[in-house]
Protein backbone atom coordinates (compact mmCIF):
# COMPACT_ATOMS: atom_id res chain seq x y z
CA UNK A 1 0.00 0.00 0.00
CA UNK A 2 1.32 3.48 -0.85
CA UNK A 3 1.93 5.92 2.00
CA UNK A 4 -0.68 8.55 2.76
CA UNK A 5 -0.08 11.78 0.79
CA UNK A 6 1.32 13.88 3.67
CA UNK A 7 3.53 11.08 5.01
CA UNK A 8 4.54 10.32 1.45
CA UNK A 9 5.69 13.87 0.76
CA UNK A 10 7.60 13.89 4.04
CA UNK A 11 9.37 10.68 3.06
CA UNK A 12 10.25 12.13 -0.35
CA UNK A 13 11.61 15.28 1.29
CA UNK A 14 13.68 13.30 3.81
CA UNK A 15 15.11 10.97 1.16
CA UNK A 16 15.95 13.93 -1.10
CA UNK A 17 17.60 15.70 1.83
CA UNK A 18 19.68 12.61 2.52
CA UNK A 19 21.05 12.38 -1.00
CA UNK A 20 21.29 16.18 -1.34
CA UNK A 21 23.56 16.45 1.70
CA UNK A 22 25.49 13.38 0.63
CA UNK A 23 26.12 14.96 -2.80
CA UNK A 24 27.76 18.12 -1.43
CA UNK A 25 31.32 16.79 -1.48
CA UNK A 26 31.05 15.24 -4.94
CA UNK A 27 29.41 18.33 -6.45
CA UNK A 28 32.13 20.63 -5.14
CA UNK A 29 34.92 18.26 -6.14
CA UNK A 30 34.20 18.73 -9.86
CA UNK A 31 34.75 22.47 -9.51
CA UNK A 32 37.75 22.33 -7.15
CA UNK A 33 39.86 19.29 -8.02
CA UNK A 34 41.16 20.44 -11.43
CA UNK A 35 42.47 23.68 -9.92
CA UNK A 36 43.81 22.34 -6.60
CA UNK A 37 44.90 18.83 -7.56
CA UNK A 38 48.34 19.26 -6.01
CA UNK A 39 46.82 20.01 -2.60
CA UNK A 40 44.88 16.75 -2.85
CA UNK A 41 48.12 14.84 -3.40
CA UNK A 42 47.46 13.83 -7.01
CA UNK A 43 48.84 14.71 -10.43
CA UNK A 44 46.89 16.40 -13.19
CA UNK A 45 46.56 13.15 -15.14
CA UNK A 46 44.72 11.59 -12.20
CA UNK A 47 42.03 14.28 -12.16
CA UNK A 48 40.05 12.75 -15.02
CA UNK A 49 40.55 9.26 -13.61
CA UNK A 50 39.21 10.24 -10.19
CA UNK A 51 36.25 12.18 -11.56
CA UNK A 52 35.16 9.18 -13.64
CA UNK A 53 36.11 6.39 -11.21
CA UNK A 54 32.85 6.54 -9.28
CA UNK A 55 30.99 5.94 -12.54
CA UNK A 56 33.03 2.83 -13.31
CA UNK A 57 32.36 1.52 -9.80
CA UNK A 58 28.63 2.03 -10.32
CA UNK A 59 28.66 -0.16 -13.42
CA UNK A 60 28.92 -3.09 -11.01
CA UNK A 61 27.50 -1.33 -7.97
CA UNK A 62 24.08 -0.37 -9.38
CA UNK A 63 22.98 -3.98 -9.81
CA UNK A 64 24.43 -5.12 -6.48
CA UNK A 65 22.90 -2.19 -4.63
CA UNK A 66 19.49 -2.81 -6.23
CA UNK A 67 19.62 -6.44 -5.08
CA UNK A 68 20.43 -5.27 -1.54
CA UNK A 69 17.62 -2.72 -1.66
CA UNK A 70 15.14 -5.38 -2.74
CA UNK A 71 16.22 -7.56 0.18
CA UNK A 72 16.64 -5.03 3.00
CA UNK A 73 14.51 -2.09 1.87
CA UNK A 74 15.39 1.46 0.74
CA UNK A 75 15.60 2.92 4.27
CA UNK A 76 18.45 0.68 5.42
CA UNK A 77 20.15 1.19 2.08
CA UNK A 78 20.16 4.96 2.55
CA UNK A 79 21.34 4.81 6.17
CA UNK A 80 24.48 2.89 5.19
CA UNK A 81 25.05 5.11 2.15
CA UNK A 82 24.77 8.29 4.24
CA UNK A 83 27.68 7.08 6.36
CA UNK A 84 29.65 6.24 3.22
CA UNK A 85 29.13 9.71 1.77
CA UNK A 86 30.44 11.36 4.96
CA UNK A 87 33.53 9.13 4.99
CA UNK A 88 34.33 9.75 1.31
CA UNK A 89 33.97 13.54 1.65
CA UNK A 90 36.25 13.51 4.70
CA UNK A 91 38.92 11.47 2.86
CA UNK A 92 38.97 14.12 0.10
CA UNK A 93 40.06 16.63 2.74
CA UNK A 94 42.95 14.56 4.06
CA UNK A 95 45.07 15.08 0.94
CA UNK A 96 46.37 11.55 1.53
CA UNK A 97 47.39 10.83 -2.07
CA UNK A 98 46.14 8.90 -5.06
CA UNK A 99 45.36 5.54 -3.42
CA UNK A 100 43.17 7.07 -0.69
CA UNK A 101 41.46 9.42 -3.13
CA UNK A 102 40.66 6.47 -5.40
CA UNK A 103 39.26 4.60 -2.40
CA UNK A 104 37.10 7.62 -1.54
CA UNK A 105 35.76 7.85 -5.10
CA UNK A 106 34.98 4.12 -5.16
CA UNK A 107 33.16 4.41 -1.81
CA UNK A 108 31.23 7.41 -3.12
CA UNK A 109 30.25 5.50 -6.26
CA UNK A 110 28.58 2.78 -4.19
CA UNK A 111 27.09 5.32 -1.79
CA UNK A 112 25.56 7.37 -4.59
CA UNK A 113 24.09 4.26 -6.23
CA UNK A 114 22.36 3.43 -2.95
CA UNK A 115 21.22 7.00 -2.25
CA UNK A 116 19.91 7.46 -5.78
CA UNK A 117 17.99 4.18 -5.97
CA UNK A 118 16.67 4.56 -2.44
CA UNK A 119 15.42 8.12 -2.95
CA UNK A 120 13.74 7.18 -6.24
CA UNK A 121 12.03 4.22 -4.57
CA UNK A 122 10.42 6.59 -2.04
CA UNK A 123 9.44 9.00 -4.82
CA UNK A 124 7.70 6.42 -7.02
CA UNK A 125 6.02 4.52 -4.17
CA UNK A 126 2.88 6.50 -5.09
CA UNK A 127 2.74 5.55 -8.77
CA UNK A 128 -0.13 7.84 -9.72
CA UNK A 129 1.81 10.93 -8.61
CA UNK A 130 5.32 9.64 -9.32
CA UNK A 131 6.23 12.53 -11.63
CA UNK A 132 5.30 15.22 -9.13
CA UNK A 133 7.05 13.38 -6.31
CA UNK A 134 10.24 12.84 -8.34
CA UNK A 135 10.10 16.52 -9.29
CA UNK A 136 9.80 17.52 -5.62
CA UNK A 137 12.76 15.33 -4.72
CA UNK A 138 14.91 16.67 -7.56
CA UNK A 139 14.03 20.23 -6.55
CA UNK A 140 15.31 19.63 -3.01
CA UNK A 141 18.45 17.91 -4.28
CA UNK A 142 19.06 20.79 -6.69
CA UNK A 143 18.98 23.33 -3.86
CA UNK A 144 21.70 21.43 -2.00
CA UNK A 145 23.84 21.25 -5.14
CA UNK A 146 23.54 24.98 -5.78
CA UNK A 147 24.52 25.61 -2.17
CA UNK A 148 27.51 23.28 -2.61
CA UNK A 149 28.72 25.08 -5.73
CA UNK A 150 28.31 28.60 -4.31
CA UNK A 151 28.84 28.20 -0.57
CA UNK A 152 31.45 25.49 -0.97
CA UNK A 153 33.51 27.57 -3.36
CA UNK A 154 33.45 30.50 -0.93
CA UNK A 155 34.54 28.14 1.85
CA UNK A 156 37.45 26.91 -0.26
CA UNK A 157 38.56 30.49 -0.89
CA UNK A 158 38.29 31.32 2.82
CA UNK A 159 40.01 28.32 4.44
CA UNK A 160 41.55 26.31 1.60
CA UNK A 161 40.35 23.18 -0.22
CA UNK A 162 41.47 20.52 2.26
CA UNK A 163 40.05 22.26 5.33
CA UNK A 164 36.84 22.93 3.41
CA UNK A 165 36.33 19.25 2.59
CA UNK A 166 37.13 18.19 6.15
CA UNK A 167 34.46 20.59 7.39
CA UNK A 168 32.00 19.36 4.78
CA UNK A 169 32.76 15.77 5.75
CA UNK A 170 31.54 16.50 9.27
CA UNK A 171 28.52 18.41 7.95
CA UNK A 172 27.63 15.48 5.66
CA UNK A 173 26.83 13.42 8.78
CA UNK A 174 23.53 15.33 8.77
CA UNK A 175 22.56 13.00 5.92
CA UNK A 176 22.58 10.17 8.44
CA UNK A 177 20.10 12.07 10.63
CA UNK A 178 17.62 12.50 7.80
CA UNK A 179 18.09 8.85 6.73
CA UNK A 180 17.28 7.63 10.24
CA UNK A 181 14.03 9.64 10.15
CA UNK A 182 12.84 7.85 7.00
CA UNK A 183 9.87 5.50 7.33
CA UNK A 184 10.16 1.86 6.37
CA UNK A 185 9.22 1.07 2.77
CA UNK A 186 8.32 -2.53 1.92
CA UNK A 187 11.14 -4.33 0.16
CA UNK A 188 10.46 -5.59 -3.34
CA UNK A 189 10.38 -9.30 -4.04
CA UNK A 190 13.77 -10.07 -5.50
CA UNK A 191 14.27 -12.52 -8.31
CA UNK A 192 17.97 -11.71 -8.61
CA UNK A 193 21.01 -12.95 -6.73
CA UNK A 194 24.37 -11.23 -6.83
CA UNK A 195 25.78 -9.38 -9.80
CA UNK A 196 24.67 -9.75 -13.39
CA UNK A 197 25.45 -7.42 -16.26
CA UNK A 198 22.04 -6.08 -17.23
CA UNK A 199 21.01 -6.37 -20.86
CA UNK A 200 20.05 -2.95 -22.24
CA UNK A 201 16.57 -2.15 -23.47
CA UNK A 202 15.82 0.81 -25.71
CA UNK A 203 15.55 3.24 -22.81
CA UNK A 204 18.87 1.99 -21.41
CA UNK A 205 20.57 2.67 -24.77
CA UNK A 206 19.16 6.20 -24.57
CA UNK A 207 20.69 6.45 -21.10
CA UNK A 208 24.09 5.48 -22.50
CA UNK A 209 23.83 8.20 -25.17
CA UNK A 210 22.86 10.78 -22.54
CA UNK A 211 25.74 9.75 -20.31
CA UNK A 212 28.33 9.73 -23.08
CA UNK A 213 27.36 13.06 -24.64
CA UNK A 214 25.98 15.15 -21.78
CA UNK A 215 27.75 13.79 -18.70
CA UNK A 216 30.93 12.90 -20.59
CA UNK A 217 32.04 14.85 -23.66
CA UNK A 218 30.04 18.02 -22.94
CA UNK A 219 30.85 18.22 -19.22
CA UNK A 220 34.58 17.67 -19.71
CA UNK A 221 34.88 20.24 -22.52
CA UNK A 222 32.62 22.92 -21.03
CA UNK A 223 35.42 25.11 -19.65
CA UNK A 224 37.21 25.06 -23.01
CA UNK A 225 34.00 25.94 -24.85
CA UNK A 226 33.46 29.00 -22.65
CA UNK A 227 37.09 30.12 -22.54
CA UNK A 228 36.69 32.45 -25.50
CA UNK A 229 32.93 33.02 -25.26
CA UNK A 230 32.93 34.49 -21.75
CA UNK A 231 35.75 36.90 -20.97
CA UNK A 232 34.29 38.86 -18.04
CA UNK A 233 35.23 36.08 -15.58
CA UNK A 234 37.74 33.23 -15.67
CA UNK A 235 36.67 30.20 -17.69
CA UNK A 236 36.46 27.98 -14.63
CA UNK A 237 34.05 30.44 -12.99
CA UNK A 238 31.95 30.62 -16.15
CA UNK A 239 31.87 26.83 -16.30
CA UNK A 240 30.78 26.62 -12.65
CA UNK A 241 28.01 29.17 -13.25
CA UNK A 242 26.71 27.23 -16.25
CA UNK A 243 26.93 23.94 -14.33
CA UNK A 244 24.88 25.47 -11.54
CA UNK A 245 22.04 25.89 -14.04
CA UNK A 246 21.38 22.16 -13.90
CA UNK A 247 20.52 22.02 -10.18
CA UNK A 248 18.74 25.37 -10.50
CA UNK A 249 16.70 23.85 -13.32
CA UNK A 250 15.94 20.79 -11.19
CA UNK A 251 14.88 23.02 -8.30
CA UNK A 252 12.63 25.28 -10.39
CA UNK A 253 11.32 23.34 -13.38
CA UNK A 254 11.68 19.77 -12.05
CA UNK A 255 8.29 19.85 -10.27
CA UNK A 256 6.65 21.25 -13.42
CA UNK A 257 8.23 18.56 -15.59
CA UNK A 258 7.09 15.90 -13.13
CA UNK A 259 3.54 17.30 -13.09
CA UNK A 260 3.43 17.29 -16.90
CA UNK A 261 4.76 13.73 -16.96
CA UNK A 262 1.90 12.65 -14.66
CA UNK A 263 -0.71 14.44 -16.77
CA UNK A 264 0.36 13.84 -20.38
CA UNK A 265 2.96 11.09 -20.01
CA UNK A 266 6.70 11.21 -19.57
CA UNK A 267 7.45 10.12 -23.12
CA UNK A 268 6.11 13.27 -24.80
CA UNK A 269 7.84 15.61 -22.38
CA UNK A 270 11.08 13.63 -22.76
CA UNK A 271 10.94 13.94 -26.56
CA UNK A 272 10.52 17.71 -26.29
CA UNK A 273 13.38 17.96 -23.79
CA UNK A 274 15.64 15.85 -26.01
CA UNK A 275 14.94 18.19 -28.93
CA UNK A 276 16.14 21.09 -26.75
CA UNK A 277 19.37 19.21 -26.02
CA UNK A 278 19.90 18.47 -29.71
CA UNK A 279 19.33 22.15 -30.51
CA UNK A 280 21.95 23.00 -27.90
CA UNK A 281 24.53 20.74 -29.53
CA UNK A 282 23.75 22.23 -32.94
CA UNK A 283 24.19 25.74 -31.50
CA UNK A 284 27.63 24.77 -30.13
CA UNK A 285 28.50 23.26 -33.51
CA UNK A 286 27.56 26.62 -35.05
CA UNK A 287 29.84 28.52 -32.69
CA UNK A 288 27.13 29.83 -30.34
CA UNK A 289 28.83 28.24 -27.34
CA UNK A 290 27.20 30.03 -24.40
CA UNK A 291 23.58 29.72 -25.56
CA UNK A 292 24.13 26.13 -26.67
CA UNK A 293 25.74 25.19 -23.36
CA UNK A 294 22.81 26.65 -21.44
CA UNK A 295 20.29 24.67 -23.52
CA UNK A 296 22.19 21.41 -23.00
CA UNK A 297 22.52 22.04 -19.26
CA UNK A 298 18.83 22.86 -18.83
CA UNK A 299 17.83 19.71 -20.72
CA UNK A 300 20.15 17.59 -18.57
CA UNK A 301 18.42 18.99 -15.50
CA UNK A 302 14.93 18.12 -16.74
CA UNK A 303 15.99 14.57 -17.62
CA UNK A 304 16.76 13.96 -13.95
CA UNK A 305 13.02 14.23 -13.27
CA UNK A 306 11.64 12.67 -16.45
CA UNK A 307 13.75 9.54 -16.78
CA UNK A 308 12.79 7.92 -13.44
CA UNK A 309 9.12 8.31 -14.40
CA UNK A 310 9.74 6.73 -17.81
CA UNK A 311 11.53 3.84 -16.11
CA UNK A 312 8.51 3.38 -13.84
CA UNK A 313 6.14 3.38 -16.83
CA UNK A 314 8.19 0.70 -18.60
CA UNK A 315 9.12 -1.44 -15.59
CA UNK A 316 7.30 -4.68 -14.89
CA UNK A 317 6.93 -4.53 -11.14
CA UNK A 318 10.60 -4.44 -10.06
CA UNK A 319 11.37 -0.73 -10.12
CA UNK A 320 14.71 -0.86 -8.31
CA UNK A 321 16.08 -3.43 -10.76
CA UNK A 322 14.79 -1.45 -13.78
CA UNK A 323 16.22 1.83 -12.50
CA UNK A 324 19.52 0.10 -11.71
CA UNK A 325 19.76 -1.17 -15.29
CA UNK A 326 19.14 2.31 -16.69
CA UNK A 327 21.62 3.88 -14.25
CA UNK A 328 24.26 1.28 -15.15
CA UNK A 329 24.10 2.08 -18.85
CA UNK A 330 24.00 5.83 -18.26
CA UNK A 331 26.98 5.49 -15.94
CA UNK A 332 28.75 3.44 -18.61
CA UNK A 333 28.31 6.29 -21.08
CA UNK A 334 29.35 8.85 -18.48
CA UNK A 335 32.47 6.80 -17.68
CA UNK A 336 33.53 6.36 -21.31
CA UNK A 337 32.86 10.02 -22.13
CA UNK A 338 35.54 11.59 -19.90
CA UNK A 339 38.17 9.17 -21.20
CA UNK A 340 37.43 9.93 -24.86
CA UNK A 341 36.58 13.64 -24.52
CA UNK A 342 40.19 14.95 -24.48
CA UNK A 343 41.08 12.97 -27.61
CA UNK A 344 37.88 14.00 -29.42
CA UNK A 345 38.16 17.67 -28.47
CA UNK A 346 41.81 17.91 -29.49
CA UNK A 347 41.51 15.96 -32.75
CA UNK A 348 38.00 16.67 -34.05
CA UNK A 349 36.97 20.25 -34.88
CA UNK A 350 34.21 21.66 -32.71
CA UNK A 351 31.60 21.89 -35.48
CA UNK A 352 31.66 18.25 -36.65
CA UNK A 353 32.13 16.97 -33.09
CA UNK A 354 28.97 18.54 -31.69
CA UNK A 355 27.03 18.12 -34.93
CA UNK A 356 27.87 14.43 -34.64
CA UNK A 357 26.64 14.33 -31.05
CA UNK A 358 23.39 15.98 -32.17
CA UNK A 359 22.97 13.45 -34.98
CA UNK A 360 23.60 10.48 -32.69
CA UNK A 361 21.11 11.82 -30.14
CA UNK A 362 18.51 12.42 -32.86
CA UNK A 363 18.78 8.82 -34.07
CA UNK A 364 18.70 7.56 -30.49
CA UNK A 365 15.66 9.73 -29.72
CA UNK A 366 13.69 8.18 -32.56
CA UNK A 367 14.80 4.61 -31.88
CA UNK A 368 14.75 4.58 -28.08
CA UNK A 369 12.11 7.10 -26.97
CA UNK A 370 9.82 8.52 -29.66
CA UNK A 371 8.55 5.29 -31.23
CA UNK A 372 6.37 3.02 -29.15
Amino acid sequence: MSPQPIAGRRAVALSATTIGIGLVGDTLLYAVLPLYHAEFGIGLVMVGVLLSLNRWVRLVGNTLVAAMGERFGPRRLMIVAAVGSAISTTIYGTGAGEAWQMLARALWGLSFAALNLGSLAFAVSDKANAGARVGLGRAIIGLYQVAALIGGTLLVVAIGPLAAFLALGVATLLALVSALLLPELPAEASGQRGFSLPRPGRLDIWGFLLGFSGDGVFLLTLAFLLRDSVTAVPAVVAAALVLSLRPICEATTGPLGGWLADRIGARGVTVATALVMIAGYLAIAGGVDLAGSILVTLARGLFSTLIPVMVLERSEGRYLASQATFSTWRDFGAAVGPLTAPFLFLNVPQAPLFAGLAAVLAVGLWFCVARR
